[in-house]
């Protein structure tokens, strides 16, 4: 019973703070829906029926779980475009991580042509906010345990199958939960992904062995109350500090050593990618304005083709 507790104290708090996780955790739409009902579970709990939003897609994956997510064709018609995961938070959705990054705007202002996937985490046909097993983090994803990493892997097959996207341009942007998501596949899964945007979030794997380097960007702010920049236990989850994340990534990643200098400032080379780390003193745990170009920015100047 004490994790159940421990996880009301993290909905509580992370609910409470504005951006992601307060924009409103109900990802259907006002159109008509589909309920699906999920095959067997080979989970002690059955899973029950999902909705599918109207506009949204799904599959089900090895553990009986039927998982929605959005697609929206920025290609104009080109080919080999970049495909761009947007990953919400803790008790966040696919729905609402649209809304409030305003990624699209940011893409489409940088001339970028790419197809952009919203994918829903698991919990909401359980009764639980959607979240995303990340390692120590979050719950109720990391009690099942979800197998996170092989949905988003196989997600990505799946769009690449249906869309025309270069598989060498994988790009993921996570907030909070959802950052922790992307440094779990930087860490695992560095074949599928290209480039990871961490929105305020921690590498929370006891283990990182990433079969390649791939291009990181780390923003978080001096006012983070959720996701503490000097790390400890703020919802009854201890994360690392900041700096410790980027750079245990980094230097898994066999990046040139981190320098000395500019505590809350990192900009590793690592052969031909970057590991980066900014911080802002105004900036809190909720989406920032600016966010969403600083990412593109990234991930255009760091393109791979």
């Amino acid at each position: 019973m004490l994790r159940y507790a421990v996880a009301l104290v993290a909905l509580v708090a992370l609910t409470a703070c504005g951006g992601d996780d307060s924009s409103g955790a109900d990802s259907t739409s006002a159109d008509a829906t589909t309920t699906v009902a999920a095959a067997p579970s080979t989970s002690e709990a059955p899973v029950s029926a999902v909705t599918v939003p109207a506009g949204y897609s799904s599959f089900v994956t090895d553990d009986g779980r039927t998982r929605t997510y959005k697609v929206v064709d920025l290609s104009n018609g080109e080919e080999d475009v970049p495909m761009v995961l947007v990953v919400h938070g803790f008790g966040g959705s696919a729905e609402a991580m649209g809304a409030y990054t305003g990624i699209e705007t940011a893409l489409t202002d940088a001339g970028v042509d790419a197809v952009v996937v919203y994918p829903n985490g698991s919990g909401a046909d359980e009764g639980s906010p959607q979240s995303w097993n990340a390692g120590g983090c979050c719950p109720f994803a990391m009690y099942g345990p979800i197998d996170d990493v092989g949905f988003f892997s196989r997600l990505i097959s799946t769009v690449e199958a249906d869309y025309s996207t270069d598989p060498d341009e994988v790009w993921m942007i996570g907030h909070s939960n959802g950052g922790m998501m992307a440094y779990r596949l930087a860490c695992e899964v560095a074949d599928k992904i290209s480039a990871i945007g961490v929105a305020a979030g921690a590498l929370m794997v006891d283990t990182c062995a990433p079969s390649r380097p791939i291009n990181v960007l780390h923003l978080h702010g001096e006012l983070d109350a959720v996701v503490p920049l000097n790390g400890g236990d703020a919802i009854g989850i201890v994360f690392p500090p900041t700096r410790e994340s980027v750079d245990r990534y980094a230097d898994a990643a066999g990046c040139d050593p981190a320098s000395a200098e500019a505590t809350n400032a990192i900009d590793r080379a690592c052969g031909a990618a970057r590991v980066s780390l900014v911080v802002d003193k105004a900036w809190t745990h909720d989406w920032q304005p600016d966010w969403s170009r600083r990412f593109v920015d990234f991930f255009v100047a760091t393109s791979r083709t």
